[in-house]
């Protein structure tokens, strides 16, 4: 079984942000759809995404909003499927009688497709201007992937992502003149840290990752968001030992291929530190020889990890070198 801590307390930043994005949908959905659309106050809790879909029957309709730029991730927004169907159809301008007859028969046609669609454009579109005025970073929000899905569609839509860890912000959506339904929506846990740079837990173990591979750093990090390892990162070895001068790391997470300088001659060099020789070493590559194995672990590595690799894998390997909590003294 994975490792991970659980908490249903949002980061003070990101709860900021969750609220203002809301408000901002409020706003202007009920603007573009002509009555009250209301999401509620969210409560927050982490939960594994295509875990949410194997415990929720029913029929949903799936929001994918991609993000770009200095970012990475996807939000997904998950509502009732009959919630798709009151949006599109109050959008194309349909009588509440007509639009209960469609909640009913509980299908989208090809004008509702047409409709929700739009609508998930502009929604996107609106998450995105929040984010743009509220972030640090240059950010750019696009509508990736819209449609219906249910338990038995879910594994191939979300593919990979279905394994992720995500913050769901659970709400109640109102729609005037219709009954409250629920409403989902996701965020990648890892943009906790990199929206604000807020932890949800206390991190008690630095894991400095030294990989010039930027999608593999942000791998590692996502893999250890919900944990209590504080991921810090370098490209080259240069980085590598200016962050080693100035702070406390835990544990190190070696790329064998670096640019200029070898992890195993970067290996070497940390073991004939006085100040780092002690710090455990994992060894990481994507398609090691044995020779490289062996050399590595010769020349001081701990352990050796192959990629691609899951988050199963990396915690079974780093959790010995966690350090352990100090137990409470009255003294």
């Amino acid at each position: 079984m994975v490792e991970t801590l659980e908490d249903n307390v949002c980061p003070p930043k990101l709860k900021e942000l969750i609220d203002s994005t809301i408000n901002k949908l409020n706003e202007d959905c009920t603007s573009l759809l002509g009555r009250n659309f209301g999401i509620s106050k969210p409560n927050c809790k982490i939960m594994i995404l295509g875990k949410f879909v194997d415990n929720n029957d029913g029929n949903y309709y799936l929001i994918n909003s991609e993000l770009e730029g200095f970012y990475q991730g996807n939000i997904y927004t998950i509502l009732k499927l009959s919630d798709a169907i009151k949006i599109s159809s109050v959008l194309l301008g349909s009588e509440d009688k007509e639009i209960k007859e469609k909640i009913e028969k509980g299908e989208l046609d090809a004008d509702g497709t047409d409709g929700i669609m739009e609508f998930s454009r502009q929604y996107s579109s609106i998450i995105e201007s929040v984010l743009r005025n509220k972030l640090p970073k240059q950010i750019q929000v696009k509508l990736s992937t819209c449609t219906a899905i249910n338990k038995d569609s879910a594994r191939d839509i979300l593919k990979d992502n279905s394994s992720n860890e995500y913050l769901n912000f659970t709400s109640l959506l109102l729609i005037k003149g219709f009954e409250t339904e629920g409403f989902n929506m996701l965020f990648p846990i890892e943009s906790v840290g990199d929206f604000f740079g807020e932890e949800i837990h206390e991190k008690s173990t630095k894991v400095l990752v030294t990989d010039d591979s930027l999608t593999d750093v942000r791998i590692i990090k996502k893999y250890l968001a919900n944990t209590a390892f504080q991921v810090i990162s370098a490209q080259n070895a240069r980085e590598a030992f200016s962050i080693l001068q100035k702070e406390k790391v835990h544990l190190i997470l070696l790329n064998l291929n670096l640019p200029e300088q070898s992890g195993i001659e970067v290996c070497k060099k940390i073991k004939k530190t006085p100040y780092t020789r002690g710090i455990p070493l994992i060894m990481i590559s994507g398609m090691p020889t044995q020779e490289a194995v062996m050399e590595s672990l010769q020349a001081g590595a701990r352990d050796f990890l192959v990629k691609p690799f899951t988050k199963e894998k990396l915690l079974q390997r780093i959790n010995k070198f966690k350090l352990k909590e100090k137990p409470a003294t009255l003294f």
